[in-house]
């Protein structure tokens, strides 16, 4: 595989302050988000989202897709956690989920009885360099200040719709620029 994807934590507490061009901004109290990816490339085309909530009922979303070269030929893949309501669910490819649909705009998957929709409203991504064939020679576009609306159903029953102002979005559709 061109990349191994991992979560480390999808809510870990934060404490301490760091001081830029000499603002203080304190994230004591704040709910942290670590992942990592290792490879010599990022796949051609994918798609990530992730967010934290807190208040009275918190929970984090995170999904990944992606098209995957496995023995050659290409599929496209998808893992996904939600947690709410003192739950989590796994939705993945290896589980039998399957992507209905996916683009820049958002993704549908269904697992079973349970299906999410994350519909990005708002959002425009920084650039930054990425993997392609082990030279960081590809610029994709990531937003950690998006809208998306997160909507979770297990059958006909509507468990979680958050819209969250301050999730991540990425989306490459496999057509990015490369550096020269």
């Amino acid at each position: 595989m061109e990349c191994a994807h991992g979560v480390l934590s999808m809510a870990h507490p934060l404490e301490g302050r760091v001081t830029l061009n000499g603002k203080t901004l304190d994230f004591s109290g704040g709910v942290g988000y670590i992942e990592t990816d290792r490879g010599r490339s990022f796949p051609d085309a994918y798609l990530w989202t992730q967010c934290v909530w807190q208040g009275d009922r918190p929970g984090r979303v995170m999904l990944s897709i992606a098209t995957i070269p496995m023995a050659g030929v290409r599929f496209t893949g998808c893992i996904c956690a939600v947690c709410y309501g003192g739950r989590e669910y796994r939705l993945a490819t290896y589980r039998g989920a399957r992507v209905e649909r996916w683009s820049s705009a958002g993704a549908v998957i269904r697992q079973g009885k349970y299906r999410l929709t994350a519909e990005l409203l708002k959002g425009e991504g920084c650039s930054l360099r990425a993997p392609a064939e082990g030279v960081m020679g590809r610029t994709v576009h990531e937003s950690l200040r998006s809208t998306v609306r997160y909507r979770f159903w297990a059958g006909e029953t509507l468990l979680l719709d958050r819209t969250n102002r301050c999730a991540g979005f990425e989306y490459a559709d496999g057509k990015e620029n490369c550096a020269e």
